[in-house]
């Protein structure tokens, strides 16, 4: 299990990557694309929870972060229309990826 600490210092980085303007999100596509396939699958599976969680009324947000919002519920709203998934059918769109 993963130490919380250290989930501490991840989002850490990785919110010091995307504070820099000078974040090369081109690079760090390319080396995400070069790391075994499911670990790609499960860092996909991360992103979709995020993406889920931005869509939701738990998520708290201002002008500054308002387009996130927006964008993950209609990213939410279009996969559950793509799905054919009516409104009481939990989407869990993380749970439509494949476990290896």
């Amino acid at each position: 299990m993963t130490n919380p600490e250290d989930i501490k210092n991840l989002v850490n980085d990785i919110t010091n990557f995307v504070n820099s303007y000078t974040a090369d999100e081109k690079q760090f596509i390319e080396q995400m694309s070069r790391e075994h396939r499911t670990l790609q699958q499960s860092f996909t599976r991360l992103v979709l929870r995020w993406i889920e969680f931005c869509a939701s009324e738990d998520y708290q947000y201002d002008l500054r972060n308002q387009d996130s919002h927006t964008i993950c519920k209609t990213l939410v709203k279009s996969f559950r229309e793509a799905m054919k998934l009516d409104e009481d059918t939990a989407s869990d769109l993380p749970n439509w990826l494949s476990f290896v």
